[in-house]
């Protein structure tokens, strides 16, 4: 059974590819844009409320595993006013996504919830960082977004399908 979904921010949650490379203030626009200082674009990507809702309304947790600087992620996050739904989020300026997936199992497991390797699915953009995430934390499931699936309501039907082969 899936528990836990773990999702890069770039080019995942959202369109921009370096969140670390936009320069505050940030300005939201409307649900699904906010631009900053300079009018850069940072999008939303299609569907992911809804994505993000139906497997929370399954029991399934989220977080983030992100290569950033915390602080433009995180008041990106709450400007689209999506933060709330990821639990133990981890961005820093590594890319070592696969102790940042480990850390988030770590604190998982200190608030009682045990989640083993094969009840998670990480969704990155990429899949550099696939090998190490595996050799840190186990055999995750992992979907690449804009490959294994075109956006976020596309999303939901490959989930649904890991869902019911376990």
């Amino acid at each position: 059974m899936l528990k836990l979904i773990v999702l890069d921010a770039d080019r995942t949650i959202w369109s921009h590819h370096d969140a670390s490379s936009l320069i505050p203030p940030f300005k939201r626009i409307n649900d699904n844009l906010i631009i900053d200082k300079y009018g850069s674009r940072v999008e939303l990507n299609h569907g992911l409320r809804d994505f993000l809702e139906h497997f929370i309304n399954l029991g399934i947790y989220f977080s983030i595993s992100s290569w950033n600087f915390p602080e433009n992620v995180f008041e990106l996050l709450e400007l689209f006013n999506i933060l709330k739904y990821f639990s133990y989020p981890v961005v820093e300026p590594s890319p070592n996504k696969g102790l940042m997936i480990k850390r988030i199992v770590e604190n998982f497991k200190k608030a009682n919830v045990i989640i083993f390797p094969e009840e998670i699915l990480y969704i990155d953009d990429r899949d550099i960082h696939l090998y190490e995430v595996k050799r840190f934390v186990g055999p995750v499931n992992f979907l690449r977004y804009g490959f294994d699936v075109v956006n976020w309501v596309d999303a939901i039907g490959k989930v649904e399908g890991l869902i019911s082969k376990t």
